[in-house]
């Protein structure tokens, strides 16, 4: 279900309808409004912190 401040996101489908889904949040857009204590604990949960690994193939993006 919805609640206030959700983003959503609208599909229209082929036969004219509209869908409405919950948009689903990416941990990169999501680190800079995280806490140092929240970064740290998914760091350990992880077991490695991802903002430190090197690109190893199609996710390099070119600037």
């Amino acid at each position: 279900m919805f609640k206030k401040g959700d983003n959503v996101v609208l599909i229209l489908k082929p036969n004219g309808n509209l869908e409405m889904k919950k948009e689903k949040t990416n941990f990169w857009d999501e680190v800079p409004k995280m806490s140092a204590q929240e970064k740290r604990l998914q760091i350990e949960d992880l077991e490695y912190d991802p903002l430190e690994q090197r690109p190893k193939g199609r996710e390099r993006i070119e600037d």
